[in-house]
């Protein structure tokens, strides 16, 4: 027995389908060599719009999680703590992160779904830069307190969205490697972050290192917010903006 079928496409247009046999469950035929290697040429050219700007963000959202830990070596609990010399205070001010961190994951996550993507991971990192370097301005434990609760607020909005944004243009093969490269920046920030820290350390200036830690990164963050103005041009918000995908993608592209 067959049947007609309508199909509704985005541009709510109907289509009527062929009548349904059994061959229409079966399986598409895998694709020849020549449309793999055209596939393979298109996720490079992805790779190179959406990875570099995707692993330099977590690169500076990760700065800003681990340069805590090198503050405190150059004079931060006497100054701001009291001292500290139970480390009590410390270990809060490092844990109360993760409070607003994991609390607003899922809310951020959902939220991230109303906005474009070039527009929300670029106010979640001006925002969490802007935070972070507001701690060289704290003078009590109140006010470092704020500003990590605040810097888990931003980067909730930034690091559960990754995995949303790229399972547009990867499919479920291909994620795994992208997620490596993007999670293996988290590496490369702690060898950065030392190299930076102990170049500070040494400087000769009237300001306190610690504090001088936190001002100077604002100025590989606020770059790197300039560069999210051409967001729009770099990456794309969906597969439907990307030239690539919109104009060879439906030939050939096979997910079963």
């Amino acid at each position: 027995m067959t049947k007609d079928a309508e199909l509704t496409n985005y541009g709510s247009e109907k289509l009527d389908t062929e009548p349904l046999d059994e061959s229409d469950d079966q399986q598409k035929p895998p694709l020849t060599e020549e449309e793999l290697e055209e596939e393979r040429k298109l996720v490079r050219k992805l790779d190179l719009r959406i990875l570099p700007i995707a692993c330099l963000l977590y690169l500076f959202a990760y700065l800003d999680r681990s340069n805590l830990g090198n503050a405190r070596l150059q004079g931060l609990p006497e100054d701001v703590l009291g001292g500290d010399p139970t480390g009590r205070l410390f270990d809060w001010v490092v844990s109360v992160f993760y409070f607003s961190y994991i609390t607003c994951q899922i809310p951020a996550t959902i939220t991230s779904k109303l906005f474009q993507p070039r527009i929300w991971m670029a106010c979640a990192a001006i925002g969490w830069g802007v935070v972070s370097t507001l701690m060289s301005t704290a003078f009590n434990f109140e006010g470092l307190i704020v500003c990590r609760l605040l810097i888990g607020v931003f980067e909730a909005g930034f690091g559960p969205a990754i995995p949303l944004y790229f399972s547009l243009f990867y499919t479920q093969a291909e994620m795994g490697l992208r997620m490596a490269y993007w999670f293996g920046f988290a590496a490369v920030a702690g060898a950065f972050g030392g190299l930076i820290a102990f170049g500070i350390q040494h400087a000769e200036t009237s300001l306190r290192h610690w504090k001088l830690l936190f001002i100077v990164e604002i100025s590989y963050r606020m770059e790197n917010a300039r560069r999210d103005k051409l967001y729009g041009k770099v990456i794309p918000n969906a597969p439907v903006d990307t030239r690539e995908l919109a104009d060879k993608a439906p030939n050939f592209r096979y997910v079963p």
